[in-house]
């Protein structure tokens, strides 16, 4: 059975999920030891002065804010490293989606909420890789305010389809949408990490030259992990 850890990332004009699939549970554990482990080596070294559970959320990491606030940019980029490293090696595979939601507000006068419209399209990816690996998949997200309408949502596309071009009931996505708060897993962690970088490098051009290279770099770390990513536009 796969695994999928989702996470958002979005702007006012931009909104992507982005899901960790993991196909074991050695690739689950991997993972979770292996960023405690990193944190740990960085502050047992004096390189960064954080908690041992603190957060690893892309957007804190990246403007030192939060438990990061004291960390110097370099080491923040060497952890961020890092963990895309980890995450790499593991084996586990991302799937990417988001919407233009300045398009989407400009096509339709009653645009339905992004996070609904990106997670139908992101659980048609999930059911077609767990449907391509003859397999099913049980989808964990990070905690919203509006998780008990995905829930609804959900049990509707298993009865009726999903929305849109490409409609799909979802066979292969077991049990219901799992929500729990990302500071007690690594796993949604780790696709926050990856999510928020997806977004930044798609919306967010980078001030200047040495930035835009360091991010380059830490992406070029789990770029090889994207299985699917699409962005739709209105």
């Amino acid at each position: 059975m796969l695994l999928a850890y989702v996470d958002e990332s979005y702007t006012r004009d931009f909104f992507y999920l982005g899901a960790l699939v993991v196909d074991s549970g050695e690739q689950a554990r991997e993972i979770e030891t292996g960023l405690d482990l990193l944190i740990e080596e960085f502050r047992t070294s004096g390189a960064a002065q954080v908690s041992r559970d603190v957060e690893l959320h892309g957007k804190e990491i990246f403007h030192g804010q939060d438990g990061w606030a004291n960390v110097p940019v370099r080491v923040r980029i060497a952890i961020y490293r890092r963990a895309m490293t980890l995450v790499r090696q593991s084996g586990a595979r991302v799937v990417i989606r988001g919407m233009d939601c300045a398009r989407q507000r400009a096509r339709y006068a009653r645009p339905d909420p992004p996070h609904e419209v990106v997670l139908a399209h992101l659980l048609e990816s999930l059911n077609g890789m767990a449907a391509k690996d003859r397999d099913h998949v049980l989808v964990v997200a990070d905690e919203v305010h509006t998780s008990e309408r995905h829930r609804t949502n959900f049990r509707n596309y298993r009865e009726w389809g999903t929305p849109g071009y490409t409609p799909s009931t979802l066979n292969r996505i077991l049990d219901t949408i799992h929500f729990a708060p990302s500071h007690h897993s690594r796993l949604l962690q780790a696709s926050d990490l990856i999510t928020y970088l997806y977004r930044r490098r798609k919306t967010n051009p980078e001030p200047n030259a040495k930035a835009q290279a360091a991010t380059d770099s830490v992406w070029s770390e789990i770029a090889p992990s994207v299985r699917r990513e699409w962005t739709w536009r209105p």
